[in-house]
């Protein structure tokens, strides 16, 4: 099939990038290396073993939301301008090969690049999470001490909250992937790279252009502006969970929430793709 070679090529191509595979070992190493901050930043007392894990967990998502930004802008940049530029897309589309079929292929090839990079350190995240956590019952176990036992109280080794926060950076960036890669079919390279960054910003901050949308103060001019950028933008504050996973709300199902949010990022990002076919099947190359 060929969209599934391309995606196949696409997927074999990211990997070898060393500026990816630089990010991945720093950002898998630096989660590791958490494990430790309990001990340097003297967070470990007898009533902060939850301070504990929940710096280790806002780091750890923290970090692999960075590292999944830089991943996601750098990989999808160049999935089109960079085949112009070495003109190894006029041979491929000389061959038998559907416009749509190209730009499908490499979306396909470029969020599994980015499913494994982040399974790789969500992986090693949930398990430096688990070893935290479990160290930290069997030194309750272990302890007589009755404060400690009342301030750990209820605390399990396994968080499923930790995986749920791995999906959701997945899905934002797979959003932003789409993005990019429909500006790469009309900007430059580094001009999307900017472009992306920029979108990025904006969507992280969508309630603040929720709350100017409905300002009263403003003129309805402004108002229908910030209006349009909340609608147009991909709403990237609705995956940043990292609060409500460090302080669960009882009433909030996290579950329902992550698969209303699946759908979200897979209807905004066919909605780019088709952008990005109906402008790639215009261009001329």
């Amino acid at each position: 099939m060929v969209i599934w070679a391309i995606a196949k090529t696409t997927f074999g191509d990211a990997l070898r990038k060393k500026i990816l595979q630089i990010f991945l070992a720093v950002t898998i190493g630096l989660i590791i290396l958490s494990l430790s901050f309990s001990q340097v930043l003297s967070f470990s007392s007898r009533a902060g073993v939850s301070s504990d894990l929940m710096l280790l967990k806002s780091f750890g998502l923290g970090l692999m939301a960075l590292a999944g930004l830089l991943i996601s802008v750098i990989l999808s940049t160049g999935l089109i301008p960079q085949e112009i530029e070495r003109r190894t897309i006029y041979t491929i589309l000389a061959k038998p090969v559907k416009r749509y079929e190209f730009i499908i292929g490499k979306f396909l090839g470029a969020i599994g690049t980015l499913a494994v990079c982040i399974g790789l350190m969500g992986l090693v995240f949930v398990a430096v999470v688990f070893l935290k956590a479990h160290g930290a019952t069997q030194a309750i176990s272990d302890s007589t001490d009755a404060t400690l036992g009342t301030a750990t109280v209820g605390m399990s080794a396994f968080d499923p909250n930790t995986v749920y926060g791995v999906v959701m950076i997945f899905m934002q960036f797979m959003i932003l992937t789409s993005v990019v890669l429909f500006f790469s079919t009309f900007l430059t390279q580094t001009v999307n790279f900017f472009m992306g960054c920029g979108v990025y910003i904006v969507g992280v901050m969508a309630t603040v252009t929720e709350t100017f949308g409905h300002s009263e103060a403003a003129s309805p001019l402004l108002r229908l502006v910030y209006k349009v950028i909340y609608c147009v933008v991909p709403n990237f504050d609705k995956f940043n969970v990292t609060n409500s996973l460090l302080h669960p709300d009882p009433i909030t199902n996290m579950g329902v929430y992550t698969l209303n949010c699946f759908f979200y990022a897979v209807i905004y990002s066919l909605i780019m793709m088709i952008l990005a076919i109906l402008c790639f099947d215009r261009k001329e190359v």
